[in-house]
């Protein structure tokens, strides 16, 4: 007969697909404490098995079109598939957003790889710098601004435009004024906010730009946003589903061959 000890670990090995796939089903789903989403536009329930579920839509920020420090035309739809950090500046600030531009580009550097130089390294985030003084910031003070700080054009984009469409922007879809912590000017917005938007335009955090720990976090956020995985794409896993009856069925079709062979007195090579 074939060993046990070598029976058993065959049969372990078949089983380990299936124990990896209930681990990961019931250990994956909410292992990480993700950042939160912020603004529901609406929210509706519905009853599923006798309990009430509740279906949010989050608020999503829209299309726009703005010019960046190169001078080219970019949208949501260049930054598609990407997270977003977003903040504002204007080149005329003497204090505040200095340190807070050397701030973000410290997050952007932690987010660089030398290896992947290539690709750009745009694949995980996007960071934008919006205007709040676009009448002012033409294209070439926001590269000169970009290169006063050494900002990596290829996922930062330093964005003017026109005012009203920055500022609607600002206050009505980033919602800045309502977590700033103090009453927003709308004819001049100066905050040290940084916001932090998911693949799906959902804001998903705020943080202090001039505060190192804060920023820290945002780090941290960016990087966990990066491993949540997308809803509506079914799971890695899933695909290993039709498979799990027959990993099941061939070690039970292995013990039955065995016995069958053992009763009739016929050995298996060792």
């Amino acid at each position: 007969m074939m060993k046990k000890s070598a029976a058993l670990g065959l049969t372990i090995a078949l089983f380990i697909p299936v124990i990896c796939y209930f681990f990961v089903k019931m250990t994956g789903e909410g292992a990480v404490n993700m950042p939160k989403k912020f603004f529901a536009d609406s929210t509706s329930t519905r009853v599923v098995d006798g309990k009430t579920v509740y279906d949010t839509a989050w608020h999503k920020i829209p299309d726009f079109v703005l010019t960046n420090q190169l001078g080219r035309k970019v949208s949501p739809e260049n930054y598609k598939g990407k997270i977003l950090v977003v903040n504002t500046f204007f080149t005329r600030c003497p204090n505040i957003c200095p340190a807070l531009t050397r701030n973000v580009r410290t997050v952007q550097a932690s987010f660089e790889n030398p290896k992947r130089k290539q690709y750009g390294d745009t694949s995980i985030v996007q960071f934008l710098s919006l205007s709040v003084d676009p009448e002012r910031d033409s294209v070439e003070a926001l590269k000169k601004w970009a290169d006063r700080f050494y900002v990596n054009n290829d996922n930062w984009d330093l964005l003017t435009g026109q005012k009203k469409e920055i500022y609607d922007l600002l206050l009505n879809d980033f919602k800045l004024g309502a977590q700033d912590g103090k009453d927003v000017d709308s004819n001049f917005i100066h905050s040290e906010k940084v916001i932090l938007v998911d693949r799906d335009r959902i804001v998903r955090g705020f943080y202090n730009g001039l505060d190192s720990a804060q920023m820290g976090t945002l780090a941290e956020d960016i990087g966990k946003l990066f491993l949540e995985r997308d809803r509506n794409k079914p799971s890695f896993f899933r695909q290993y589903i039709p498979l799990i009856p027959t990993l099941i069925l061939i070690p039970i079709v292995i013990f039955i061959f065995g016995f069958v062979l053992k009763r009739k007195g016929t050995k298996l090579p060792e």
